[in-house]
């Protein structure tokens, strides 16, 4: 029995031919995360993957394989990207690369955002402690600034 690969408009078959080509087949991953991961990428709906199902090399990148032993094995973590998928799917494929750019840029902004708060926070901290020690505030005023520094006060 042909096993025949489980990506869309893809036609090829594990044979003597496909692997003339270097064509390499791999077996969905086992485990629930990785395996579900294969399956979104493949873009079909309803589809779910068996012991059995298979994807051909043409769907990874070059670098997705560690080619160092006999065997061509896909690296750990590798998730399949390349397809042809038709006009309807390939705008999916934009939206969600888009939007998965843009939240990886909101958390970097918010990160940064964060450190810079800690800082100015510090700074506040650092300025209050030294105008007390100069005499040139008293304690009452400094425990009315300190809302401004959270990291004095631990709120």
């Amino acid at each position: 029995m042909p096993d025949f690969c489980a990506a869309y408009g893809c036609s090829n078959r594990r044979c003597a031919e496909t692997r003339a080509r270097g064509i390499t087949f791999h077996l969905f991953p086992k485990t629930g995360e990785r395996r579900r991961k294969w399956e979104l990428a493949l873009r079909r709906e309803g589809f779910a993957a068996t012991d059995r199902t298979l994807l051909c090399s043409e769907h990874f990148r070059s670098e997705d394989f560690d080619r160092t032993g006999q065997t061509v094995r896909l690296k750990d973590g590798v998730v399949p990207s390349t397809f042809s998928f038709p006009a309807h799917l390939q705008m999916v494929c934009v939206s969600l690369t888009n939007n998965n750019s843009r939240l990886t840029k909101l958390q970097r902004d918010k990160s940064n955002a964060l450190r810079r708060e800690k800082r100015a926070k510090n700074n506040m901290q650092a300025l209050l402690e030294e105008l007390k020690e100069k005499n040139l505030i008293n304690e009452e005023l400094k425990d009315k600034l300190e809302c401004y520094s959270e990291t004095a006060s631990g709120r």
